[in-house]
């Protein structure tokens, strides 16, 4: 009796042993997928992307983002709808609530086919490290693939290039200029100031025209003033002749540009450091830059 009883209790732990060791297994196998889920950065919308490349873009922006403690993702899409592709990806990398630190520190890579357009769109430090020009090096990188329509070769190569940014460092005189994005506003008291002068502006005419009814006679009395003053008026014509006396030019040496300092230009002392920030529709400051294909 009391060994049937041992091997019932036995089997017990047998079965409980069992079934942890099983739940375990679980839990480790669904951890990954719930990471792998949530820290999603291929966000392939418009499938441009087989699944070796999508994994292997993931595999590199992981590792990026392990590396620099910045995000980092790609983003493809078949249309920005009413927005501007600047404006589509900022609100997107907002949106998704991507960005490393309190700054949201990382840089989006959009794909849009819609306007087949490549866009760059940083934030935070990263914006310190891709400049103007670094974004204009990233998209020379970037376009011969985009333009050959490997977009994943594409994707690739802008990730590779700014990770060589991020070796680099922020380059030596790097400032930002913030973009004035003007944007008409009207008031209330303008809107009412507005209506008044367009009123006024329509009355005014019939006003005019109430007052020349009125005065037919006193108009009558003009007109035969005047027919009587043409009728005793006379025109003569006379002829005038220029006489030219001298003449004077001035010749002056206009100096050849060498420096390239001017706008638009990237020599010494140009734009080369300079991160042109502008405000997203959630308040923040991005930067970034873009290029057709």
């Amino acid at each position: 009796m009391r060994t049937a009883v041992r091997k019932n209790s036995f089997a017990k732990v047998l079965r409980l042993g069992f079934l942890t060791v099983l739940l375990s297994v679980l839990l480790c196998m669904a951890m990954p997928w719930a990471v792998i889920a949530g820290e999603q950065r291929v966000f392939d919308n418009a499938k441009l992307f087989d699944a070796s490349e999508k994994e292997e873009l993931e595999q590199k922006l992981s590792s990026f983002r392990e590396e620099w403690q910045m995000d980092l993702g790609v983003l493809t899409t078949e249309s920005t709808g009413r927005k501007t592709v600047e404006s589509f990806a900022d609100d997107f990398y907002d949106q998704q609530g991507m960005g490393e630190g309190s700054s949201h520190s990382g840089a989006l890579i959009v794909i849009d086919m819609g306007s087949r357009e490549l866009y760059i769109s940083t934030l935070g430090d990263m914006a310190d490290y891709l400049t103007d020009e670094r974004i204009e090096a990233v998209l020379d990188s970037a376009y011969g693939y985009a333009s050959e329509a490997d977009y994943a070769g594409c994707a690739a190569a802008a990730v590779d290039r700014i990770a060589s940014y991020m070796d680099d460092g922020v380059p030596a005189g790097q400032y930002d200029y913030i973009r004035k994005d003007y944007r008409p506003s009207l008031e209330w008291y303008e809107i009412l100031f507005a209506v008044a002068i367009a009123a006024a502006a329509a009355v005014m005419p019939c006003i005019g025209v109430i007052n020349q009814y009125k005065m037919k006679k006193e108009r009558r009395q003009s007109l035969n003033y005047h027919f009587s003053y043409r009728g005793s008026s006379d025109f003569k014509y006379d002829v005038v002749n220029d006489m030219f006396i001298n003449k004077m030019v001035t010749q002056r040496r206009i100096p050849r540009n060498t420096g390239g300092s001017g706008p638009g230009g990237r020599g010494p002392g140009s734009f080369a450091g300079r991160t042109t920030l502008h405000r997203s529709s959630s308040g923040r400051m991005h930067g970034g830059g873009g290029r057709k294909f």
